[in-house]
């Protein structure tokens, strides 16, 4: 036991004196490599210990894949930079941490993205996280009860949406769909059907004033409940309002009131 102390404190030591060779002479960084490979596995600096934390949703598999070592691959020749790269390609990883401990230890933690919404962009659907990065496009059933998100830009723009949705409370919580449109301005949709049109987030009358001002309505009127499918908010002088083809049916008139 103390023979294996005293060589992994001399190997120690003198990976400190090889750097320094190494930085003045590349040409010396094969010799050390070699030299280290053989060093360490006398000294018993090899991996036996995987450590790995964080793991909900990825695939252990492909964590393992990702990490591409084997027990007894001497611990001081990993390139832990490299290992934190390819773990985070993994499409559920956010971010790796990946840590030797030593004689015999690797640990890595994996912090994961978390599912936000769905994505529809074309033809195709993908879940994405709070950033707009797309995760997975496979097994989207078990995310059905996420919000959708419409338009070819949409996902560049979650921060404002989320803003607006903040600012309305409890009321965001039955928005089942935003809808990007012309890649300026959002149509939310809830979970009755009920459209209602925001104006531009830049506008003088902006899609914030709007929202609050939808859901001061809401408390008071009700808008939700009555039989309209369309609720424009866009201008700040009036409220617009579509009946639906019920209310039609009920009712004479154009369809159409504010």
């Amino acid at each position: 036991m103390m023979t294996v102390l005293v060589q992994r404190r001399k190997l120690l030591l003198t990976l400190g004196f090889l750097a320094s060779a190494v930085a003045y002479g590349t040409w010396l960084a094969p010799m050390v490599e070699t030299w280290v490979v053989e060093r360490s596995r006398d000294a018993g600096f090899v991996l036996s210990d995987l450590q790995i934390s964080g793991i909900e949703r990825s695939k252990r598999a492909d964590v393992l894949a990702a990490l591409d070592v084997d027990d007894g691959v001497p611990l001081l020749t990993m390139n832990l930079e490299t290992m934190r790269q390819q773990l985070e390609l993994l499409p559920w990883v956010k971010e790796a941490k990946v840590t030797r401990v030593l004689p015999e230890g690797l640990k890595v933690m994996l912090t994961e993205r978390q599912p936000y919404a769905l994505w529809q962009k074309g033809g195709k659907v993908s879940l994405i996280d709070e950033t707009g990065t797309i995760i997975t496009q496979r097994g989207l059933v078990e995310y059905s009860d996420l919000m959708m998100i419409v338009g070819s830009g949409a996902a560049d723009y979650i921060a404002e949406l989320q803003t607006l949705l903040d600012t309305a409370g409890a009321l965001s919580s039955r928005v089942r769909t935003a809808v990007r449109v012309g890649d300026r301005r959002w149509d939310m949709i809830f979970d009755n059907g009920i459209r209602v049109k925001l104006p531009e987030m830049t506008a003088k009358y902006s899609a914030s004033e709007a929202w609050q001002k939808f859901a001061s309505l809401e408390a008071e009127y009700h808008l939700l409940g009555r039989e309209v499918d369309v609720i424009d908010m866009r201008l700040s002088d009036r409220m617009v309002l579509r009946v639906s083809p019920e209310g039609r049916r009920r009712m004479s008139g154009t369809g159409w009131a504010t």
